[in-house]
């Protein structure tokens, strides 16, 4: 139980983190402000233990194939939301589309390593059943 609780506030801790540095990411170039690349790959590095504590400790048997489902839906379309916004140059479309870019692309690095460890105790867990 307390392990469940631990793997949802990283969740939502994970996911807020990725609000504010997509919006963040987006908003402060148009400032003039320059962003330092260590502080986002030390937040991009936040957010995968965020997903590795996830995966490890939130998500159980009943809900494993739904999880994993969602995981691969989210990096689908963070896929394509990065190549069908790079071409977007056009007034404020291209801002919501760094801005979508940005959140999206966070987001899947919370989730992905989520779906790492999830897959890989669901291939563990198969093959153990295919020992005994």
């Amino acid at each position: 139980m307390v392990s469940q609780k631990i793997g949802s506030w990283a969740f939502v801790i994970g996911v807020l983190i990725a609000l504010i540095l997509g919006i963040a990411l987006t908003v402060v170039p148009y400032l003039g402000i320059v962003v330092e690349s260590g502080l986002v790959n030390i937040a991009a590095l936040i957010l995968v233990i965020l997903g590795l504590v996830v995966g490890f400790l939130n998500i159980h048997d009943k809900h494993i194939t739904d999880f994993l489902i969602a995981v691969i839906a989210v990096s689908a379309v963070g896929g394509i939301t990065m190549v069908t916004v790079q071409g977007l140059d056009v007034g404020i479309l291209s801002v919501i589309g760094a801005l979508i870019a940005n959140i999206v692309g966070l987001i899947v690095a919370l989730v992905a390593p989520a779906g790492l460890i999830v897959g890989l105790k669901q291939i563990l867990a198969l093959a153990k059943e295919q020992v005994v």
